[in-house]
């Protein structure tokens, strides 16, 4: 898999923030943060985890933060 992660920072950024004003209420939240517990524990999963990471300085704790990746993820790969 292959994502510029500069451009996947600034979708991560757009969907953390649309999670963030409507409180998480959105449809497919849950479904994208059990999504993530299971993406990160494949190899690309992790490997795009761990560079997304680096990246921005700071790891992925939240849940909101879980889904905003997945969110982001498949609005890259769509």
């Amino acid at each position: 898999m292959t994502i510029n992660i500069k451009d996947f920072s600034k979708q991560y950024k757009k969907e953390y923030e649309f999670l963030y004003d409507n409180r998480d209420h959105i449809a497919g939240y849950t479904e994208a943060v059990e999504a993530f517990d299971s993406f990160i524990k494949t190899a690309s999963g992790a490997a795009l985890v761990g560079e997304f990471a680096r990246f921005r300085g700071d790891l992925l704790t939240s849940d909101r933060e879980a889904a905003a990746f997945m969110f982001a993820l498949d609005s890259m790969t769509a």
